[in-house]
Parts: C-alpha cells; structure tokens; sequence
C-alpha cells in the first residue's frame, strides 16, 4: 500500500495541473460579457503557471523524491515469496509420497489382518508375471516344503496311479514327471539353503567384529551405545537383514507351469524360491546347473536387490513428478519430459540391474561351490541361455545396436558363461572339503590326526 501511495504522489502534480486548466477553461466560457477580460487574465495566469509546472517535471534530471514510509522489511517479503514458490513446486511430489506411505501402511494392515487371504492374492500376482494365470495353469502349480519326505510322497503318487483308469494314467504320469521335477529343485535347493544360512551367519559376525573394533573403547563398554553404533553402519544393516530373510519360517519351492524360462525369489512372499518347468526342460540338465541357478535367486534376496531397486524406483519416479511440477509451459513440454525422464529411468534401471546380476552369479557361485557342487559344469547353463540367445537373434541384435544393449536388464549370456567358467577354478568343492565338504576320506583323516595327538 505504501508503494502505491508514493507512485500516486510522484504523478499526482502535473494531473492537478490539467485538472485546474480544464476548470479554469470551462469558467470562461461560460462567464458573462461584462467580466470576460477578468477571466481572459485568470487564464492567462493559471497557463502560464502551468507550463512551468510542465517545464520543471520535463526538464529535470532527477526524479522528485518524497519520504515514504513503509512497514516492515522488503528482505522478508521477499523471502516469504521465495519460501511460497518452493511449496508450489514440492506439494506434488509431497503428496505423492504421502498417498505411497498410506498405501504401504494400509498393506501392512491388511496383510496382519488376513495374511492367508493375501498371501494367496500375491501368489496369484506373483504367477500371472509368469503367464500362469489360467485355472488349469493355476491348478497344477505345484509347491514343496523344505525338509519334505520325498520318499513317502512320491510312493503314495504310485499308489494313485494303479487306482485309477487307463484313461487317466497319462494325466497322472505327467504328474509324475513334474512331482520328480520339484523333488529334484527341493532336494538342491535345501543344500543351498543350508549353506546360505550358514554364510550370511559367518558374514555378519565377521562385520560386526570388525565394526565393534573400530569403535571407540567408550562406546565399546556401554552396550546401548554399542547397538546403536552398529545399527547405524549399512555392512552391518545389510547381514543382519540378510540373515532375517534366510531364517525363520520354512523354505518353500514351488514349481509353475510356464513355457517362460524364469526362475526367481520374492520378498513380497519370503521363503519361497520359484521356478518354471519351462526353465528346468530347457537350459537345466543337471543337478549342478540347477544349484547353480538356485544359489543365483537366493543372492539376489541376501544381497537385498529388490530392496534396492523399489527405493529406486520410488526416489525416481518422485523426482519425476517434481520435474513435471517445473514445466515452465504447463503442460506443453510434459510429454516430451516423460518420455526423456522414462527413457532415463529405464537406463539408470538396466545398469543397476545388470550390476546386481554379476553380483548375484558371484556369490551363488559360491553358495554352489559350499554346497558341494561342481561349479564348472555348472557354469554351461549360461552357455545354453548364449545359444538360446542367438537362435532366437537377441545376441545378435544386441551386438549389432548399443542403444538395445544400454536397456538390457541382465549382462549377455556368453560375457557371463566365461565370468563363471572363470571363477570356477577359484570357488569350487576342493576349496570348501575341510568345512562344508567335508568327505568321509576327510572326516577319517582327520580323526587319525586326533588320535595321534591323544597318544
């Protein structure tokens, strides 16, 4: 109000000036005959006063300053403003990560609530991603606990089959044949289970040694301060998160009917390793390729990459929006944003993705090699996945573009066939015969060894 106030007084001179003119020229011309040479004077003087007043607004060369008086500081106003336009630009995305901790909340109470009901809503999610998704598909979905006496389940299978008519035999031989599948993907995949427990129990103790031992001598004494010093080092978040996510409930592994070659773990369904017989008829020929890409999957859940790459995506996408928010032409640039910042979140993603991938296949090699497999037969699955891949024209493809090979989710298959085949001569079962592979040579051996020092 102030400022409005001072700009009406540095013009309000020369307006008076006009306004008494008009004035002064509407009296004389209405004024009588007997007084006209009396006006004709007045005029004359209010003119002339008048182009001076004209002259000194006109020829000076500096403005004509009066005092105003303003309340409060201009600085403040202005950062008030700077704050509002900073608020405009984040409500979105604040918003948008608000409706997401609802969402997450609102999940989480559900779930308590009614785990059954939606373990078996995610389960269906979780085999559509895979084309299951038909009620005979759905059906045949089979699904085996860990510790599960396989003898007894498959000699009741056999009983079955000489109950029922000739023309059901060929309906439950084909059951057959897939219940020996999951057996086969059971009994592997316990042994890696076991291992993967015992290594992220090693890991952890190892880290927090080391932790505790970097930490000043105070805080090593007092041990609320010590928990809350470890609880605050990522190595230390990451082992005891992976140890949660080994133990606990029973292992599951379930088998889908699929012609998609997948194979994966969920942490949306803990505890379960999950894998087509798509997979197993056409890249897994034996029992050392099938750890191999069991200890692959279970990596992936100890290494916490899902973690990772939801906090991804969530960071991403709200920045998204916060970008969107920005767009000077209101909305005539936002298709052209989406498209760009998609294409860059899809990038930054695949080379996330295909870092976690080498991650995974060096550490399930390792989980392979402490379950006693041999690591360089196992290696050839990815040498089969290669061929696959070049049948089918993908290698090719991607060899041919770099753009295509940019937005690749995993490494080529042949640069990881030779990475393992590679890393083989490191991580093999001679490497681990004193502890995890211990064989009955070994375990005489050394109880010669204990013998000879008792005497």
């Amino acid at each position: 109000m102030a400022m409005v106030q001072s700009f009406l007084l540095t013009r309000s001179t020369p307006k008076l000036a006009g306004i008494m003119y008009s004035k002064t020229a509407l009296l004389s011309s209405s004024a009588p005959l007997l007084h006209r040479h009396c006006f004709h004077s007045c005029r004359s003087s209010w003119q002339r006063r008048t182009a001076q007043i004209h002259h000194r607004f006109s020829t000076s060369s500096s403005p004509v300053k009066f005092r105003v008086v303003t309340k409060g500081d201009p600085s403040n106003k202005d950062k008030w403003r700077r704050i509002a336009r900073i608020a405009y630009y984040i409500r979105i995305p604040v918003l948008t990560l608000s409706i997401y901790g609802i969402g997450y909340q609102q999940g989480i109470m559900d779930f308590a609530r009614e785990k059954e009901i939606m373990e078996a809503k995610l389960l269906q999610t979780v085999l559509a991603g895979v084309g299951c998704t038909s009620p005979e598909d759905l059906e045949m979905v089979l699904i085996a606990h860990e510790g599960e006496d396989w003898r007894i389940v498959l000699s009741r299978l056999r009983e079955k089959l000489q109950i029922f008519h000739s023309d059901n035999v060929e309906r439950y031989k084909e059951h057959h044949h897939r219940m020996v599948m999951l057996r086969d993907v059971a009994k592997v995949g316990e042994k890696i289970i076991k291992v993967a427990r015992s290594y992220v129990k090693s890991k952890l103790a190892e880290v927090v040694r080391d932790a505790v031992n970097q930490l000043p001598p105070e805080v090593q004494e007092d041990e609320n301060r010590l928990y809350e010093a470890l609880e605050q080092i990522e190595e230390v978040a990451l082992w005891t998160k992976a140890t949660r996510h080994m133990e606990g409930d029973t292992w599951k592994f379930v088998l889908i009917p699929s012609v998609i070659p997948n194979a994966f773990v969920s942490e949306i369904l803990p505890h379960r390793i999950f894998i087509t017989t798509s997979m197993i008829e056409t890249f897994i020929k034996s029992d050392d390729e099938l750890a191999l890409t069991l200890g692959h999957e279970v990596s992936h859940l100890i290494l916490g990459h899902s973690s990772n790459r939801n906090s991804f995506e969530v960071f991403f996408r709200t920045a998204e929006i916060l970008l969107l928010s920005l767009d000077p032409t209101e909305g005539l640039l936002s298709l052209a944003f989406m498209t760009f910042l998609a294409s860059l979140r899809n990038a930054i993603g695949a080379e996330f993705s295909r870092n976690d991938e080498r991650e995974a296949d060096e550490l399930g090699i390792k989980l392979c090699a402490m379950a006693c497999f041999d690591t360089k037969s196992a290696s050839r699955v990815f040498h089969r996945m290669h061929l696959a891949d070049v049948e089918s024209g993908k290698q090719v493809a991607s060899n041919r573009a770099g753009l295509l090979s940019f937005f690749d989710s995993h490494p080529p298959s042949e640069e990881r066939y030779h990475s393992l085949l590679e890393e083989s001569g490191k991580e093999n079962r001679d490497k681990y015969e004193d502890t995890t592979c211990a064989s009955l040579k070994t375990i005489f051996r050394d109880a010669m060894k204990q013998d000879t020092r008792n005497e």
